[in-house]
């Protein structure tokens, strides 16, 4: 029988490593794929993966209903691969252009074809991308979690759009 979310933040909360590889064995699939979707590749995935559940466990003490705990730890992933970025985005120079992309089309690709295509953008342009597209955060919002202007998140998501349609239409032309 497995455990119930109250009874793993509860043993979590008691360092109890049952709870622990319950907890992880439970959400670790959601989690990793949210930060599939913000990494460049499977390695920076993983480090995300790691940072982000060490802070679960640091943190599990702060979670008041355990029934939360699945959206928490996905707001804790999306945090951590957001800071991961910007750690990341000091070492990068940031290059965006201002020319607008086509219309939006819809295209049948596989899953991983359409993950293959976010790994390719820049950190600048997937952030935007997931920021606005997947987690349906406003320019405004992009713009504040991102410490950047809404003009620079428009441009990368344009940008990103762009870069992911033509990457797309490569594979589909092979």
């Amino acid at each position: 029988m497995s455990m119930s979310y109250a009874e793993m933040v509860d043993g979590c909360r008691r360092r109890n490593a049952k709870a622990q590889r319950a907890l992880y064995d439970e959400l670790a699939p959601m989690a990793a794929g949210v930060c599939r979707r913000y990494s460049a590749d499977r390695d920076e995935a993983k480090d995300m993966l790691q940072d982000g559940f060490v802070k679960v466990y640091e943190r599990i003490g702060s979670l008041r209903d355990p029934q939360k705990l699945r959206s928490w730890v996905y707001n804790i992933m999306v945090n951590t691969c957001i800071q991961h970025y910007r750690r990341a985005r000091h070492t990068v120079l940031m290059e965006m252009d201002t020319e607008a992309a086509g219309t939006d089309t819809e295209l049948p690709y596989s899953m991983e074809d359409i993950v293959m295509a976010l790994g390719a953008l820049s950190p600048v342009q997937r952030m935007a991308f997931n920021l606005c597209c997947a987690e349906e955060c406003s320019h405004e919002e992009a713009a504040k979690q991102m410490g950047c202007s809404e003009v620079a998140v428009r441009v990368a998501l344009s940008r990103a759009r762009m870069n992911m349609r033509q990457y797309l239409e490569n594979i589909e032309t092979r």
